[in-house]
């Protein structure tokens, strides 16, 4: 029932698709597509280590020079301009490392520490004319989770900010204008709130019933209220409170109800990587797309760098088209997605 789908919807639907790649180079840019095709995907996001093979190797960012070419070379060949994402939060979580020659970043604690408006903005400032100047147009930060549980995952990789949510608002918010000033998206994450959890969600289920408080959700609200945030990461945690049956990432009670409904977001939200074991190891990909549109997820982002799938563009599109042909989901649903994303992308000036 393929043939139903106009080829109008094929493009929404890849729009709401980011996804890693293997590659460093125009040819390599040119036989990813070549594998794709002709379908439409909306970003891609590069990491600097490939982390699929036993031993992890050098993956898409070797140096500046290197990076420039190819994303000139993605952007060349793609119809619709790219979302280029990267996790570049600063510290532990560095892309652009100052070996491969990309200028030096505090991380997001050290920042912190220091708590100073002007050295938050300064250095803000750099981290975003960095990855302005080499392509990127989409950085998955600023982390918003507060520093509430000092052995949490994120906490010890020195993430988060602090416990205040109140300071975590202000230099978020600095940190989030200056990305904006040079057309890169800053993406708020990991809601509701990351901060309070003891597992990592990488390895499988994190329970925070017992240990997450709404005061967690105090930055999103602070920083939504200033009309401040276009872009949100869902987290894969599991709080029976809030939903007691699904994990965020696939919770309309989560994402729709609290998120959009209560909260009054309505910028994109874009998913944490569905290979995590949080998800991966519960559902398969039918479900958790289904599952992710009906929370009004707008991006699927499968970083393809936890497990590697070669196909997985094609796995999406069909998948969706399947359950648009079932009617378990709606085409309003992927146009609402497809609006929001082009409103994105517009406001950066990719179109």
């Amino acid at each position: 029932m393929m043939n139903s789908v106009t080829n109008d919807i094929k493009i929404m639907i890849g729009q709401m698709i980011m996804v890693g790649l293997r590659g460093t180079s125009l040819d390599d840019a040119r036989s990813f597509f070549d594998s794709l095709n002709g379908l439409a995907i909306g970003g891609v996001i590069l990491y600097d280590v490939n982390v699929t093979s036993t031993h992890p190797t050098s993956h898409n960012i070797h140096s500046p020079k290197q990076v420039m070419g190819y994303i000139t070379a993605l952007q060349s060949i793609s119809e619709i301009p790219l979302f280029i994402g990267v996790d570049q939060e600063g510290g532990q979580v560095n892309r652009l490392k100052e070996s491969y020659g990309f200028p030096p970043s505090k991380s997001w604690a050290e920042l912190g520490q220091i708590n100073d408006i002007e050295e938050t903005q300064s250095h803000s400032n750099n981290m975003a004319s960095t990855l302005s100047d080499h392509g990127f147009n989409l950085n998955f930060a600023p982390v918003l989770d507060l520093s509430v549980n000092p052995d949490s995952f994120i906490a010890k990789k020195g993430r988060c900010f602090s416990n205040n949510p109140v300071s975590v608002s202000t230099h978020a918010e600095l940190f989030i204008l200056s990305h904006l000033a040079q057309n890169v998206v800053p993406v708020c994450k990991h809601f509701p709130g990351q901060g309070s959890a003891s597992g990592d969600t990488h390895e499988g289920i994190v329970d925070v019933t017992k240990t997450w408080s709404e005061t967690e959700l105090k930055p999103y609200q602070t920083l939504m209220d200033q009309d401040c945030i276009p872009a949100i990461m869902t987290s894969h945690l599991f709080h029976k409170g809030l939903d007691p049956e699904l994990p965020a990432t696939l919770s309309s009670k989560i994402l729709t109800d609290l998120l959009r409904n209560k909260m009054g977001f309505e910028g994109v939200i874009i998913s944490d990587d569905p290979h995590m074991g949080a998800i991966a190891n519960h559902y398969d990909l039918k479900t958790v797309l289904q599952l992710m549109i009906y929370a009004s997820v707008d991006i699927f982002c499968f970083g393809n760098n936890l497990i590697y799938d070669p196909s997985i563009v094609q796995k999406i599109h069909s998948t969706i088209i399947e359950l648009l042909d079932e009617g378990s989901i709606t085409i309003a649903q992927i146009e609402k997605s497809y609006k929001r994303i082009m409103n994105l992308k517009t406001r950066i000036g990719l179109l």
